[in-house]
């Protein structure tokens, strides 16, 4: 086991900070300030912790199981509502139709995601947003991969559904 530094784990958090920022930012339902705050006590948690930290893995699934139990945490202590709606700037030109197509299809996946429970929410992020395999979500959700796939199926379906019926 390594032992992280101040100098490699200020590294490491300008690296991982912002993908991190961006994964609470998308769980928490673009609250940006809890997004910010969770954030910070991610890394405060890690550097707090790490000795526990295993050099033989990679930092980022670490990091991001960290970040899902802080999500958990948050989820069980508190009720977080769950908005975000996308302003359209009306003062720019017309906007093509299939342009606006895709960007309605977007918001509804969008909504329709919001929408999901928090475990399966948090494996969509995790796979589409942060483009994680599913072997690494499965060790940072500490769940089997099997389970990761149910996820992610059902959360596929149901945001397929959602769009289906808000067509």
């Amino acid at each position: 086991m390594m032992r992280l530094n101040a100098d490699n784990f200020r590294r490491l958090y300008i690296e991982h900070g912002p993908r991190a920022q961006g994964f609470f930012l998308r769980m928490t339902g673009y609250d940006r300030e809890l997004a910010r705050d969770l954030t910070q006590d991610l890394f405060m948690r890690l550097w707090a912790k790490r000795d526990c930290y295993d050099s033989g893995k990679p930092f980022r699934t670490w990091m991001f199981a960290v970040a899902y139990n802080l999500l958990k945490n948050e989820y069980r202590h508190k009720a977080v509502v769950m908005e975000y709606t996308e302003s359209f700037d009306n003062t720019e030109p017309a906007i093509e139709s299939d342009a606006i197509e895709r960007q309605e299809l977007g918001q509804m996946i969008h909504n329709a995601v919001q929408g999901l429970p928090q475990q399966q929410k948090a494996v969509f992020m995790l796979r589409y947003e942060e483009e994680l395999p599913l072997s690494e979500i499965a060790k940072i959700c500490d769940i089997p991969e099997g389970t990761v796939k149910s996820r992610l199926f059902t959360a596929l379906t149901a945001v397929r559904n959602y769009c289906k019926t808000n067509e």
